[in-house]
């Protein structure tokens, strides 16, 4: 799947990158009027040809929503929620990874429950809303966090159209994400949405 994804030119990346975007742009709109308010968002700096999700995160910041981005902690392979308010507050972290600068602020464990929507990176996805991450189980960790604190956002993936198989091998910690957006649509995979 990394082969594939490595694959891509970067003209269909941005293509793609855009498209997806601007999907889930609209469906973000969608929420905050349901909602009511401004979203709170956790999304992810890309690594490696993921989709550039950068953009979104700007759209939402200027609609009002709070953007949380994940920093490792070496350690104990888990991730700390930080508070990003633009591309300056960027560096390159753990395994070269981009995450938030260490010294942001950390959203407040008791206040998980605010969290609307995680945006999750990944190798591959099904239609039945499965995931394939890399292995270190962070975003398990980080769902097992959530449910334990009582949060239930919804999670979505953003992603290429070569990333989607017919199926995902899934394991009973694995969670499913709720919605899969590609260049070419997106799709429910849950009743949550």
């Amino acid at each position: 799947m990394e082969q594939a994804r490595a694959a891509i030119s970067p003209e269909a990346r941005s293509r793609a990158s855009i498209e997806v975007c601007r999907l889930a742009a609209d469906r973000l709109d969608t929420l905050r009027e349901r909602k009511g308010r401004p979203l709170v968002l956790l999304g992810y700096l890309p690594y490696r040809g993921e989709l550039d999700i950068r953009p979104l995160l700007e759209v939402c910041r200027a609609q009002g929503d709070v953007t949380l981005a994940p920093r490792i902690v070496k350690g104990t392979r888990s991730m700390r929620l930080l508070h990003m308010h633009g591309a300056e507050d960027e560096e390159t972290g753990s395994w070269g990874i981009p995450e938030p600068r260490e010294a942001l602020p950390e959203w407040p464990e008791e206040r998980l429950a605010d969290l609307d929507v995680v945006l999750v990176p990944g190798l591959a996805f099904d239609w039945k809303g499965g995931r394939i991450g890399y292995g270190g189980g962070f975003y398990d960790r980080l769902s097992e966090r959530l449910e334990a604190s009582g949060a239930a956002p919804l999670h979505w993936a953003l992603a290429y159209e070569e990333q989607v198989i017919d199926e995902v091998p899934m394991e009973p910690h694995d969670f499913r994400v709720e919605l899969l957006i590609v260049p070419s649509g997106m799709t429910n995979t849950t009743d949550r949405i």
